[in-house]
């Protein structure tokens, strides 16, 4: 009991720092420390986790993955190649529908921290266009933005699933992933997107040259994945190549200056922070037992999943850390490797619907903040979305359930 309350006190820590400013990663970090504090590990116990997490050799790829990703996605901003990417998609893309939905989803497929507040200004210009509420703008803004979560397998989700469940296939997770991704598109354009009126655009032009050269402003995203799939090279390496081809594409010769200093360490913090939560967890026996009973019980199972998921996403408003709770857990169940990915995809999903809705996601606060939307305005027509979310989630898992057992 002891235990459970140490880690309830610890994640409820976490929206009262940040509603003080603290940022996410550094608030999940000393929620960690009170965790193990609280929980009887004591400051011993809690350096013998600090040292396990830097010992592990797959974990520090994950961080320098990060690092990677933060580098990147500063510089495609600051050189302004992102700007070259919506420029080129907008001349191809002659839908005013399509286009609202492209340009949130193109810029989170460029990985860049803080991306809602870089696609905002353009759909609050087509929103206003179109003659869209300010709050369906900032909704359409948000679905959008968060597709690449799903199945861009160098997201921290997927780096923490290949690090703490590596007997999971990645790439199967993002087919199953995927089923849900079509649902949650659909769920979006009917719900929010299809009011749009469609406009008679004029002609395209020089098809052919936008769309080379919207391959060459994307090859930074791309590159990597493709390295990975067709010789299976490690992200860590991979994403070299990606920072290479930025220089290729704008050989500033501050270059390597400009990406020491952009490296944003706060996004380590936060992974650091998931990490130090997993291992003091699997730390406290009790508690380990009890979600152990839970998930080892076919009946419990589906609504412990959900709930501990949902949970951990909703009051950290950051879905690794449901991840980096729940997948230790499942990878020591005596289930079969078809179950053990159902199940993952399931806290992957679960997670992921507790931090989209979470008061504590950076992109809603960014995304409000800037087309001046309350979250009380926001919330209202919310509700529909995560209705559609959760039937989504219940009826494919029983329809996955057929299938993977």
């Amino acid at each position: 009991m002891g235990e459970f309350a140490a880690v309830i006190t610890a994640f409820l820590i976490i929206p009262i720092l940040s509603k003080k400013r603290v940022s996410i990663g550094i608030a999940i970090c000393i929620s960690a420390v009170i965790m193990a504090l609280l929980g009887g590990l004591g400051i011993s116990g809690l350096f013998a986790v600090i040292i396990s997490t830097f010992a592990n050799f797959n974990k520090l790829q994950q961080f320098i993955v990060i690092i990677e990703i933060s580098v990147l996605g500063a510089l495609l901003r600051q050189y302004n190649i992102i700007d070259k990417v919506i420029e080129h998609l907008t001349k191809l893309v002659r839908s005013n529908r399509v286009t609202l939905m492209f340009i949130p989803a193109l810029v989170g497929f460029l990985s860049v921290p803080g991306g809602a507040i870089i696609s905002a200004p353009f759909i609050d210009q087509l929103g206003e266009e179109s003659g869209l509420s300010k709050t369906y703008r900032a909704i359409i803004n948000l679905i959008f933005r968060h597709i690449a979560m799903h199945i861009m397998p160098y997201t921290t989700g997927f780096l923490l699933v290949a690090s703490l469940a590596p007997g999971i296939s990645v790439y199967k997770l993002i087919g199953l992933n995927s089923i849900f991704v079509v649902f949650y598109v659909l769920s979006g354009y009917f719900l929010y997107v299809r009011q749009v009126k469609t406009e008679a655009e004029p002609a395209m032009t020089d098809a052919l040259s936008n769309l080379l050269n919207l391959l060459k402003y994307t090859a930074p995203v791309y590159t990597s994945v493709l390295l990975n799939l067709i010789f299976g090279m490690p992200f860590y390496i991979g994403m070299l190549a990606n920072l290479v081809i930025v220089y290729w594409i704008n050989p500033e010769k501050s270059f390597l200056s400009d990406a020491v200093r952009v490296a944003n360490i706060n996004v380590i913090y936060s992974l650091m922070g998931v990490y130090l939560i997993q291992g003091i967890i699997g730390q406290m026996e009790s508690l380990m037992s009890f979600f152990t009973s839970i998930f080892n019980n076919p009946k419990t199972i589906l609504p412990g999943i959900i709930g501990t998921a949902f949970f951990l996403g909703l009051t950290t408003g950051f879905q690794a850390t449901s991840l980096g709770v729940v997948l230790p857990i499942l990878a020591s169940l005596p289930i079969s490797e078809n179950r053990l990915l159902l199940y993952c995809h399931m806290t992957f999903a679960w997670g992921f619907v507790g931090y989209f809705f979470s008061p504590l996601h950076l992109c809603q606060l960014f995304t409000c903040e800037y087309m001046k939307v309350s979250i009380q305005d926001l919330y209202k027509d919310y509700y529909k979305f995560f209705l559609c979310l959760t039937a989504t989630l219940i009826a494919s898992y029983f329809m996955l359930g057929m299938w993977l057992k």
